[in-house]
């Protein structure tokens, strides 16, 4: 077993700080493929899955690449194209029949979920300064497997926001929330997040 398992041609990816970083073994090249993507628009129609793929599928690329792999090698790193180095994309990898994605969220935040009081904080990720006026969309997903909109707004001068809070007992039904937020300065980012 172990034998023909290294005789498989086989990938994997992580997309992180602007670069494709690709592990492979027996392949002689991939192909790239790159969307560009409306975050907010994709989250809202499936919050609690943060691989978009299925919503690609009928969509030609924004961008194709392809890759030569060079032998002897188990591992290449490829930067993000310039024109998308700075935008949210679904990046798609097929190779021998199989095909990998991952989304890339382009931002400059750290996002740090409270779960214990329902708070996110947002700050910038080089300096740490709170980002104020980022707007945050929150789903829930209720005890009986439903999702829906739970709330929405901005982020206050300290880069806070409370997710969990309103003035229904919806808090008493609701099992798990993700959270969008997106700053027209810093990007966007998705986190999930139990309630307090």
């Amino acid at each position: 077993q172990t034998n023909l398992a290294a005789t498989e041609p086989s990938f994997d990816f992580k997309v992180e700080a602007k670069e494709v970083a690709l592990n492979y073994q027996n392949l002689k090249s991939v192909r790239i493929n790159y969307y560009v993507m409306d975050v907010e628009l994709l989250f809202s129609r499936n919050p609690f899955v943060q691989q978009f793929r299925g919503q690609f599928s009928a969509i030609r690329p924004n961008l194709s690449q392809d890759l030569p792999l060079p032998e002897g090698q188990k591992s290449l790193k490829a930067p993000l194209p310039a024109s998308l180095a700075n935008k949210n994309v679904l990046v798609e990898i097929t190779g021998a029949g199989q095909t990998k994605t991952q989304a890339y969220y382009s931002n400059s935040l750290n996002v740090q979920t409270i779960e214990n009081y329902g708070q996110v904080r947002v700050t910038h990720a080089t300096t740490g300064k709170p980002v104020s006026k980022a707007y945050v969309k929150v789903y829930a997903k209720m005890g009986d497997g439903q999702v829906r909109f739970y709330k929405d707004g901005y982020t206050d001068v300290r880069g806070r926001f409370d997710y969990a809070s309103l003035s229904t007992n919806d808090i008493e039904t609701a099992g798990r929330f993700s959270i969008l937020i997106l700053s027209d300065e810093h990007g966007a980012a998705v986190r999930e997040a139990s309630p307090p």
